[in-house]
């Protein structure tokens, strides 16, 4: 019963998401009150259940698994988490930085994230070694999330600028000033935590490997950006970046390879 009570509250939750993007799409000016009204309707509701699941997985970690206490003891939790953190990304370019008409891009994101969970075993769980016990593990995550968040972003907006020839550079160089600094963050974490487990900073680990090209290609991205020969190839790289985002995220885990980031 508690297995199919979570699946219809993953699938409302994506479904809810997708409502609210397919209302975000206003073609006529005399009904944008009402799809405005609609949209964020769906999207409170898709945002309050998806708070709803990552405080559940927090309880079930803390009284059933014995893994830990934060809600990232599998690809379920995480992408769960992930979903959700597409929502303070977006009040900030929003409401603090003032870019507005970007809310579909986010929730298509969330709603495509969260879509990944419903087909995921509930029941898997990580096995945590004392090697990934430690108190720089949830800031780890916690700051690569909201910089993959970012990156999906400014993946989306450079897709979409390039197919309809728009220019949308202000609202990239935006996402990529704020992730880059999460990004470099959750790696001199993950850095120290090394040293402190295995005495290396660095081990040219495959994930670690990935994690430095990803690094790298945003870094040049932003530098690209500051000249204007060279903007066209700074979108070329934010879709090659987001690529990369994708292949570190998920290669070593679901494919399994032989990586101490492998569990």
């Amino acid at each position: 019963m508690r297995v199919v009570i979570v699946r219809l509250a993953l699938l409302v939750t994506a479904l809810c998401y997708y409502i609210a993007f397919a209302f975000s799409f206003r073609t006529k000016r005399a009904r944008q009150k009402k799809f405005v009204r609609l949209q964020n309707v769906f999207y409170t509701v898709g945002l309050l259940i998806n708070f709803g699941m990552v405080v559940y997985n927090f309880v079930i970690n803390l009284v059933t698994n014995g893994v830990g206490y934060a809600p990232f003891v599998s690809m379920f939790q995480v992408l769960i988490f992930l979903a959700l953190c597409f929502f303070p990304v977006y009040l900030f370019i929003e409401k603090v930085c003032a870019c507005v008409g970007y809310s579909r891009y986010f929730l298509l994101a969330s709603a495509v994230v969260m879509t990944g969970p419903c087909f995921m075993d509930i029941a898997d769980v990580w096995t945590f070694p004392p090697a990934l016990q430690s108190v720089f593990f949830v800031p780890h995550i916690v700051c690569y999330m909201l910089s993959y968040s970012l990156a999906a972003i400014a993946f989306m907006i450079t897709v979409t600028a390039l197919l309809k020839g728009e220019n949308h550079d202000r609202v990239c160089v935006l996402c990529l000033r704020t992730l880059f600094p999460f990004m470099s963050l959750g790696m001199f974490l993950g850095a120290i935590w090394a040293d402190q487990v295995w005495g290396d900073f660095w081990a040219w680990d495959v994930k670690e490997g990935w994690s430095l090209c990803t690094w790298l290609t945003y870094m040049l991205a932003l530098h690209f950006y500051r000249r204007e020969k060279l903007k066209r190839y700074a979108r070329v790289l934010v879709i090659a970046g987001f690529v990369l985002v994708v292949i570190t995220f998920l290669f070593s885990n679901v494919f399994k390879v032989d990586s101490v980031h492998s569990y």
